[in-house]
């Protein structure tokens, strides 16, 4: 007897790895752009005083926090002020020249800038940078 309708042949399942790829290389680009987003998210907010004269510095550097309570933030992590020495030390344990920069609130009771400056200085950091925003730019 003849077949109305010619016998169709079986394809083996694939799995087609243009459309996977893309999906991938998509994902990583969302957690490329997001990871950078999430860059200085453990900060106090402080108002930096202005100065005419400010310059950026280099990203390598151990960021001291001081605002308005006194609470203190190394690399974005609090901590007490008995423990910045140690903290400070443990960072300039690899070079002594690395640089550290303090950023106070310009609110902040000057005896207590120089307090921590002085901490800082007694633990052994001699690149220090005080924070400042320029002239006119917005935190």
């Amino acid at each position: 007897m003849k077949k109305l309708l010619p016998e169709r042949r079986r394809e083996k399942p694939q799995i087609i790895l243009t459309n996977l790829i893309d999906v991938i290389l998509l994902l990583v680009f969302f957690f490329m752009i997001t990871t950078s987003f999430a860059k200085g998210k453990n900060r106090i907010p402080i108002e930096l005083p202005k100065a005419s004269s400010a310059a950026a510095m280099d990203a390598d550097v151990l960021t001291v926090q001081v605002d308005t309570g006194a609470r203190i933030m190394v690399a974005g992590a609090p901590i007490a002020p008995a423990d910045l020495t140690a903290k400070v030390t443990e960072y300039l344990a690899e070079n002594r020249d690395r640089a550290i920069l303090l950023e106070a609130d310009v609110g902040l009771d000057y005896g207590r800038v120089v307090s921590v400056l002085d901490t800082i200085r007694t633990a052994g950091g001699v690149n220090i940078g005080l924070a400042t925003r320029q002239n006119g730019a917005k935190h």
